[in-house]
C-alpha cells in the first residue's frame, strides 16, 4: 500500500512538471525588415514594452520582450536604461502582452515590480545586452498568452525568426501590426567578416587591404543572423524581441534577444543583427525565472 501511495505520488509530480513546463506553442488563430505580416497570437511570449521618459507628454521608448514563467519578460537591457544610463523608474514600465495591434492598445498593462540588468552590460559595445522584468502579479496562461521554451542547446542552427513591432525600414515609421521575418544563422566568422567589410567600405579601404585590416570582433555575447537572401533583418523598435528557433516538435525556443547592428536596417544590405545569446546566461536566468521552461533540441 505504501508503494502504492508513493508511485502515485510520484506520478503526480511527474504529470505537475510536465504541465507546469509546456512552453513554445504558437497561440490561437515586424525592428522587422523586409518582413511579413503575422497571424494575431501566432507567439503568445511576445511582449510589447513601453518604457516612459515623460508620462505627461506620452514620449516613450517601444521594445519588445518575451514571456518566460508566469512572472518574467526577458528582454534587452538597453531598452530599459535610458539615455543617462539609468533605470527607467518602475512606474514608467509598462508591458502588453497578448496583443495584436501596438498602436490600438484596449488591454491594461502588466506593471513591473523590479528591473535585472545584467551586471556586465556594455553600452559601448552592447555586450551583456540582457535585462529581466519582474511583473508585479503572475500572469493566467491562456491561447493568447502563453511563455516560449528556453534552449539547453545552441548547436544545429540554420534557419531562424524575428518578430516585433518595429520600423519596416530605416528611416520608416513603426508598424501597428505584428511582422515577422525568417533570417539565416551565421558562424562568428561570417559575421567579423561582414562587419569588416562594411568598415572597410565606410573608411574607403580597398579589399585588396583586407588581411591586413584589423576591426573589433563582434562580442562573444552575441550571435548574428540575417536573411542571405532578402537581406531582411530585425530593426529599431524590435530591440528585446525574440530570436526564435522551431525545432521538429514545432515548440519555439529563445536563441537570441534582439540587441542591435552596426548600422540601420536597410542602409547597407551587407550587414547583419546582433542578438544576445540567451543559453549562455542560463545561469543568471534560472536564479531569477525559477519557472522557467529549459528544453532540448527535438
Amino acid at each position: 500500500m505504501k508503494f502504492f501511495v508513493l508511485l502515485f505520488l510520484l506520478l503526480v509530480t511527474a504529470i505537475s512538471i510536465t504541465l507546469a513546463c509546456e512552453c513554445g506553442l504558437e497561440g490561437s488563430t515586424s525592428r522587422i525588415y523586409r518582413g511579413s505580416k503575422v497571424r494575431p497570437n501566432k507567439y503568445p511570449w511576445l511582449a510589447y514594452i513601453r518604457s516612459y521618459s515623460d508620462r505627461k507628454n506620452g514620449s516613450y521608448h517601444r521594445c519588445g520582450g518575451s514571456l518566460i514563467d508566469e512572472r518574467h519578460i526577458i528582454t534587452a537591457a538597453h531598452c530599459v536604461v535610458n539615455a543617462n544610463g539609468k533605470v527607467y523608474s518602475l512606474s514608467n514600465l509598462d508591458v502588453f502582452l497578448g496583443l495584436v495591434k501596438a498602436f490600438n492598445v484596449s488591454s491594461k498593462p502588466n506593471s513591473v515590480s523590479k528591473v535585472w540588468i545584467h551586471d556586465k552590460y556594455d553600452t559601448s559595445d552592447l555586450s551583456n545586452d540582457l535585462a529581466i522584468l519582474t511583473l508585479s502579479k503572475p500572469v493566467k496562461y491562456t491561447q493568447t498568452v502563453a511563455p516560449v521554451c528556453l534552449p539547453n542547446f545552441e548547436n544545429g542552427l540554420s534557419t531562424l525568426m524575428v518578430a516585433g513591432w518595429g520600423r519596416t525600414a530605416a528611416n520608416a515609421g513603426f508598424t501597428n501590426d505584428l511582422l515577422e521575418v525568417e533570417v539565416d544563422y551565421l558562424t562568428k566568422k561570417e559575421c567579423n567578416d561582414l562587419k569588416k567589410d562594411y568598415e572597410m567600405k565606410l573608411d574607403g579601404i580597398s579589399d585588396s587591404m583586407k588581411s591586413q585590416v584589423e576591426v573589433e570582433s563582434v562580442a562573444e555575447t552575441h550571435m548574428c543572423a540575417i536573411n542571405k537572401k532578402t537581406k531582411g533583418d530585425s530593426c529599431s523598435g524590435d530591440s528585446g524581441g525574440p530570436l526564435m528557433y522551431q525545432g521538429d516538435n514545432g515548440r519555439y525556443y529563445l536563441m537570441g534577444i534582439v540587441s542591435g547592428s552596426w548600422a540601420d536596417c536597410g542602409e547597407v544590405e551587407e550587414i547583419a543583427g546582433l542578438y544576445t545569446r540567451t543559453f549562455i546566461y542560463k545561469n543568471f536566468i534560472k536564479s531569477i525565472a525559477t519557472n522557467a521552461c529549459w528544453q532540448t533540441k527535438h
